[in-house]
């Protein structure tokens, strides 16, 4: 009979990749929690990007915990969910991750109201984006009054779900501890 214990030994408990899966997971549920808020009349349909938020964060202090693909299948999801144009939220997602990236070790060392600056740039390009790639595909100019109302929404969360985030991974480093 072989030993049972050789099988534990080989195993790679150091592995990242569920911790990627459940990143991947959690930015799912957001996406969900996006379409709820979707639903209630006080957003008038422009509900916020909490994904958004999430994947922001998630760039700059926890890079290799949200691949690439983990981010599209967020703005897949969304795009469906949100019945906005496949591939729209998705794209602008990646363009974004990537613009993070080369700016990554700048925003790791910024002060908050740096962050916040620098969110509210970004969450504009993506709205621009979004917003162009509708009116190529349409013919159409849509109003504006929802985009700028969603923006305001998502400046506004920002600060309450980065928060949020940090405090969620310091309990969790808390009880790792433990």
């Amino acid at each position: 009979m072989k030993d049972q214990r050789a099988y534990f030994e080989k195993a790679d408990f150091s592995s990242i990749f569920p911790l990627q899966v459940l990143t991947a997971a959690l930015g799912l549920i957001l996406v969900l929690l996006e379409l709820s808020l979707a639903q209630w009349s006080v957003f008038h349909g422009a509900a916020p990007n909490l994904s958004f938020i999430f994947i922001y964060y998630m760039m700059i202090y926890h890079t290799k915990l949200l691949p690439i693909f983990s981010i599209f299948l967020m703005g897949i999801v969304a795009d469906v969910l949100l019945s906005d144009l496949v591939g729209g939220r998705a794209t602008a997602l990646i363009l974004l991750s990537y613009v993070m990236q080369l700016r990554l070790l700048r925003l790791q060392q910024s002060d908050f109201s740096y962050l916040w600056v620098d969110f509210a740039v970004s969450c504009g390009f993506v709205s621009i984006f979004q917003l162009t790639f509708f009116s190529l595909l349409n013919m159409v100019f849509p109003s504006l009054g929802p985009i700028v109302f969603q923006f305001g929404i998502n400046l506004i969360l920002f600060p309450l779900g980065f928060v949020i985030i940090f405090a969620v991974y310091q309990l969790m480093q808390k009880m790792k501890m433990l």
